[in-house]
């Protein structure tokens, strides 16, 4: 995992409104997250942990981390809710 991946997903995960997040729309958005980066780097679902997400002003970032990669992925949400891409965050 030499170089940098970028998904351009839309992947609907309801609507939020911007900074009021509850607890449940942040796992689902996690758990969204991590079977996005499971997909794009062929790692098993159970090795791949969502370990925080950030409000921005785009939206939200959630760092997903996964077994045998040395950094961790990245995962961009808008303020509704709306993923729209995962990248890794180490270039190479």
């Amino acid at each position: 995992m030499n170089r940098l991946y970028y998904v351009s997903i839309l992947f609907v995960l309801g609507a939020c409104a911007p900074g009021t997040q509850s607890s449940s729309d942040v796992s689902d958005l996690q758990a969204s997250c991590e079977a996005l980066v499971s997909a794009q780097t062929g790692v098993r679902a159970s090795d791949v942990t969502a370990v925080s997400t950030q409000s921005v002003p785009t939206g939200s970032v959630t760092t997903v981390s996964v077994v045998g990669a040395e950094a961790p992925w990245l995962c961009q949400a808008g303020p509704t809710g709306v993923v729209f891409g995962v990248e890794y965050s180490q270039e190479g």
